[in-house]
């Protein structure tokens, strides 16, 4: 297993998700959940969560913070008293891709 995928699970782990939620992040199949290659569109998923993942740290300082955010529902607009992570889990990845767009503006206001 690469590293980076190490981190990822790693993420994912922290962000209090289950195993079916992963696996619809990253667009895994269920009963292959480590292929030997990932796909284009898993990469860009994997880079998404590390992403997330450091926009967070960079937001905030605690760790509770860092990693209960994407698990902690929003009155955000843009979340609409959903989590984060309730989101992504949708496999959407136009979602995955706003919702880390808007972490990233996050850092700017």
């Amino acid at each position: 297993m690469s590293s980076g995928l190490t981190d990822v699970l790693h993420v994912l782990i922290q962000w209090q998700c289950t195993p079916n939620q992963a696996l619809a992040i990253l667009k895994l199949d269920p009963d292959q959940p480590f292929p030997a290659v990932f796909n284009e569109e898993q990469c860009e998923r994997v880079t998404f969560v590390l992403n997330i993942h450091s926009g967070l740290s960079t937001l905030f300082d605690d760790p509770e913070d860092v990693y209960g955010y994407m698990s902690s529902p929003h009155d955000d607009p843009y979340y609409e008293g959903k989590s984060p992570l309730e989101l992504i889990t949708t496999g959407d990845l136009t979602v995955f891709e706003r919702v880390c767009w808007h972490i990233d503006a996050m850092r700017v206001l």
